[in-house]
């Protein structure tokens, strides 16, 4: 016999999805101690050895934004599901986890965190502040000076980072506990 309770906790959790959805709940500005989580894939932002490579934080081609989610807005199931969504295997991009930072310290080095829930709610980006990017010809290089601005910048996001690595993709979020307790525990600087 089914549980009389069951549709009615059906229609809440889709209740509180189209919500989320909407997004009115989720505040525009993001607070220094917020933590945010980049979505990390294999081989393009960790090397062999399953460490963080500089690429993690590569902004999308004619941008200076780095895509990333709000973890105490999504949490980390849907943050795991979402980065999921991303993964593209023919092209072989797979998930390998999640980065952690908190948003006070990148903006302390200069760049700043702005919401973007025109991709979806709970959406960031990472704006590195360099228009020398948004305005670069594709496959036109950098000025040695703004390659190396460039990589200061990736490198102070990479000692910010915690990065920690789900070993086991494949499994659903209710089997991955311990995994998702690990992302919820970290407190990056």
């Amino acid at each position: 016999m089914a549980h009389p309770a069951r549709p009615l906790l059906r229609k809440a959790s889709k209740l509180l999805n189209q919500l989320f959805k909407i997004c009115w709940l989720v505040p525009a500005d993001v607070t220094a101690d917020e933590r945010i989580v980049r979505a990390i894939y294999s081989p393009y932002h960790v090397d062999k050895n399953n460490r963080l490579k500089h690429q993690a934080y590569d902004p999308t081609p004619k941008t200076d934004e780095i895509s990333a989610m709000r973890l105490e807005h999504m949490g980390s199931p849907l943050c795991r599901s979402k980065a999921k969504e991303f993964e593209n295997p023919t092209k072989k991009k797979e998930y390998r986890g999640l980065a952690l930072l908190k948003a006070g310290r990148v903006a302390s080095n200069g760049m700043q965190i702005v919401d973007s829930r025109k991709h979806f709610c709970g959406h960031v980006d990472i704006r590195l502040m360099m228009q020398e990017l948004i305005d670069r010809e594709g496959g036109e290089p950098l000025p040695p000076e703004t390659g190396k601005r460039l990589k200061d910048l990736k490198d102070c996001l990479l000692k910010a980072s915690i990065f920690v690595s789900d070993t086991q993709p494949a499994l659903k979020n209710k089997q991955s506990q311990q995994f998702l307790s690990k992302v919820d525990s970290q407190n990056p600087l």
